[in-house]
């Protein structure tokens, strides 16, 4: 398995986790999705010099620009969900 691949899953896990964390603690979704989106560069930027420093190759920093992107469309998913739970509850209060 490609190393690359590898780091894109435990990035994304971490991210989520922490997003979970935040949500568990403050019971606000746009938080949580706020907190995935900064560490969506956060884990980019980190994911960038540690790919052109320890593999040397100089597409890594492609790659992990790559991944940033994932992780704003994983920030994205979150935020609309956010979305329609809040959507749900303002039906749900008005029935």
């Amino acid at each position: 398995m490609n190393i690359f691949i590898v780091a894109y899953a435990i990035f994304i896990v971490t991210a989520n986790l922490i997003g979970f964390l935040v949500f568990k603690k403050s019971r606000n979704l746009y938080l949580a999705a706020l907190v995935i989106l900064i560490s969506a560069g956060v884990f980019g930027a980190i994911g960038v010099v540690c790919a052109v420093s320890v593999f040397d190759v100089g597409f890594a920093e492609f790659f992990f620009s790559n991944f940033a992107t994932y992780f704003f469309y994983n920030s994205f998913l979150v935020l609309l969900f956010a979305l329609v739970v809040s959507g749900i509850k303002k039906i749900k209060k008005h029935w």
